[in-house]
């Protein structure tokens, strides 16, 4: 089966730096997750980065998207992201059970993560 879904990443700032989230599986990602049906992928961005993060972004702006087609068990994904950016006031983080780890990293040593294949555009954005 072909299955397409809309998703949300936020590249969370503070400072200079960016905050990267590590799931369970070891792939690193930005906060984020699926658009609900009928939600505004804005207020999906910041309802995902308060659940991952129990953060509150401030000073969002649209950033770009990213697009990736993928097997997953026995379907075939098309999964597409509205990245936004946004600053944070703090560097405490609290990470929800989809999460491992986190990190605040300056933007180019992001790059030496593994990062997932819709969130290493990202780096290109910033």
């Amino acid at each position: 089966m072909k299955i397409q879904e809309l998703n949300v990443y936020g590249v969370l700032t503070n400072k200079e730096k960016i905050l990267v989230l590590k799931r369970k599986n070891g792939i690193w990602e930005f906060p984020g997750g699926g658009v609900e049906w009928g939600e505004h992928p804005e207020a999906s961005f910041i309802r995902e980065t308060k659940e991952e993060t129990g953060m509150v972004p401030k000073n969002i702006k649209f950033l770009g998207l990213t697009s990736s087609t993928y097997k997953k068990e026995e379907n075939e994904k098309h999964s597409i992201y509205l990245v936004y950016k946004a600053e944070v006031d703090s560097d405490i983080v609290t990470i929800s059970g989809e999460h491992s780890e986190y990190r605040w990293l300056q933007p180019n040593e992001a790059k030496y993560l593994k990062l997932g294949l819709n969130a290493e555009p990202i780096l290109n954005f910033l």
